[in-house]
C-alpha cells in the first residue's frame, strides 16, 4: 500500500531543500504515481499545495501552542507539523485523530522516536485551540499567508480595499475555465458535452467560448478535452485574445506571431478565431515546452498554426515587418495568480520586479519590428504591480503605439486570475 502522506512529506522536504518550483515537483510526483487511485493523487496534491499555500498562517498557529518556534525546528519535524496542522485547520474531510496519528507515524518512519510525544502534543493542542475559539492573527497578511512586502505593494498600487480582497483570496480555490474550440463547437455545445460526461459545469461570465468546470474536473479524464473540443484557459486570457484579434482587419492571410507562447493557449485561441483568415507562428525559448504547444495543436486539430523554439530577445529577420498581430505575453512576477501557483509568493522578491520590467522592455524593443505599420500589439502580464502593467503601457505608447483597449483583472475582485492586458495599434 502506497503511503500518500510520506509522499507529501518527501515533496515538502525536497521543495524546501532545493527551493524549486512546487509545480515541477508535483508534476513529477503525480506522474511517478500515476497508478494510484485518483482520490489518492488528489489528496497528495491538496495536502502538498495546501501546506505550502498556508505556510505563514500554519507557522503562526503552531508557534501559538509550541514552546519551540517553528523556525528552530528540524526541517523534517517542521514539515510533519505543517502537514498535520494543514489537515486539522484546512481539510475538513480529514478527521483530527487521523492527522495526529499519521504525523506521529511519520516521525517514527524518520527514526526520530524521541519527538513523537512532541509532535503528538502540538497537533492535539492545535485541535483543542481550534475548537475552543480558534486563533488570533495579528493581521490579514498572517491569516491569509501573504508576505508582508506583497501586501504593502498591493496597498500602494491598488488601494486598501482591492488589496484586502486580493490578500483574502489567497485562501480560495480559483475557478477552472475551459475554452470551447471554435473549430469544433461553442460554449453551449461544450457545456452539453461536459454534462453528458457526468461533469458539473456552468456558463462563464465572459467570453461566449468559456465554460466553468465543476470542482474536481480532470481534463485528462475528459473526452471533451482529449478529443480537442476544449482547452484549459482563464477567461481573462481569452478576453485579451478576443480583443486583439477583433482589432484586425477582416481579410485573409493575416499573420500572427506569439513570441512567448508556451503552453500555447493564446496562440491556439488566435488560430481558432482566425478561422481560415491566416496563420499563427508560436515561439518559445524553452526547448522542453515547444512539444507541449505542438501537442495542443494536434489535439485541437488546428492546421493554421506552427510552433518553434525561439528566444524573444533574439531578432528573427524572417518576421521583420510581417506580423499583423504580435502577442507578447511576457515574463512577469506572476503575482496575479498566487492562489493558483501557490508558491510564487515566496519565490518572488521585491528586487525581481524591476529586473522583470527591464526584461520586458528588452523583449518589446526586439519584437516591435515584427509588426507591419498599423499592426496590432497585445501586451499582457499575469500580475498587478504598476511597473509591470500600466506603466509599461505608457512606455509602449511612447514608442510609437496607440492604445485601443486595456483591462486590469484583480485576484479577489474579479471571477478570474489577476491579469493585465492592453491592445495597441502601431502608428
Amino acid at each position: 500500500m502506497t503511503d500518500t502522506r510520506q509522499i507529501v512529506l518527501e515533496v515538502l522536504l525536497e521543495y524546501e531543500k532545493r527551493g524549486t518550483f512546487l509545480s515541477e515537483l508535483m508534476g513529477s510526483v503525480l506522474s511517478k504515481y500515476a497508478y494510484l487511485e485518483e482520490r489518492d493523487r488528489a489528496f497528495i496534491k491538496a495536502l502538498a499545495e495546501g501546506t505550502v499555500q498556508n505556510r505563514i498562517a500554519l507557522d503562526h498557529c503552531i508557534d501559538t501552542v509550541s514552546n519551540t518556534p517553528v523556525r528552530k525546528m528540524r526541517p523534517v519535524i517542521r514539515a510533519i507539523l505543517r502537514m498535520g496542522a494543514c489537515q486539522i485547520l484546512y481539510m475538513d474531510h480529514v478527521p483530527d485523530h487521523a492527522a495526529v496519528s499519521e504525523a506521529v507515524r511519520l516521525v517514527r518512519v524518520k527514526h526520530i522516536r524521541q519527538l513523537t510525544g512532541f509532535v503528538n502534543g502540538i497537533l492535539r493542542a492545535l485541535s483543542r485551540r481550534r475548537d475552543e475559539g480558534g486563533f488570533a492573527f495579528p493581521d490579514l497578511e498572517t491569516e491569509y499567508s501573504c508576505p508582508e512586502w506583497i501586501a504593502k505593494k498591493a496597498r500602494a498600487d491598488l488601494g486598501d480595499e482591492a488589496a484586502e480582497r486580493l490578500i483574502r483570496s489567497m485562501g480560495q480555490r480559483p475557478p477552472l475555465y475551459l475554452r470551447a474550440n471554435r473549430v469544433k463547437t461553442d460554449g453551449n455545445g461544450l457545456l452539453e458535452m461536459l454534462r453528458t460526461e457526468g461533469n458539473e459545469a456552468l456558463g462563464a461570465p465572459f467570453p461566449e467560448e468559456a465554460v466553468q468546470a465543476g470542482e474536481g474536473y480532470l481534463p485528462l479524464s475528459s473526452r471533451a478535452f482529449q478529443e480537442g473540443y476544449c482547452s484549459v484557459q482563464d477567461i481573462s486570457s481569452m478576453q485579451a485574445v478576443k480583443d486583439a484579434v477583433g482589432a484586425l482587419p477582416l481579410e485573409e492571410q493575416l499573420t500572427v506571431a506569439d513570441v512567448c507562447a508556451a503552453p500555447g493557449g493564446k496562440a491556439c485561441f488566435a488560430a481558432e478565431l482566425l478561422a481560415g483568415r491566416g496563420r499563427v507562428l508560436a515561439y518559445d525559448i524553452s526547448e522542453a515546452k515547444v512539444p507541449r504547444i505542438r501537442d495542443n495543436i494536434r489535439r485541437l486539430g488546428l492546421e493554421n498554426i506552427a510552433a518553434f523554439q525561439g528566444d524573444a530577445l533574439a531578432p528573427r529577420e524572417e518576421l521583420m515587418g510581417k506580423a499583423d498581430l504580435l502577442i507578447a505575453d511576457l515574463p512577469c512576477s506572476g503575482l496575479g495568480v498566487m492562489n493558483r501557483k501557490v508558491d510564487i509568493k515566496y519565490r518572488v522578491q521585491p528586487e525581481d520586479i524591476l529586473a522583470l520590467c527591464k526584461l520586458q522592455r528588452n523583449i518589446l524593443r526586439n519584437v516591435f519590428g515584427y509588426l507591419k505599420p498599423g499592426g496590432i500589439l497585445l501586451f499582457s502580464t499575469c500580475t498587478f504591480t504598476a511597473e509591470e502593467t500600466w506603466k509599461q503601457d505608457e512606455w509602449i505608447e511612447e514608442n510609437g503605439f496607440h492604445k485601443i483597449v486595456s483591462h486590469q483583472f484583480l485576484q479577489g475582485s474579479d471571477p478570474c486570475d489577476g491579469f493585465h492586458y492592453a491592445v495597441f495599434r502601431r502608428d
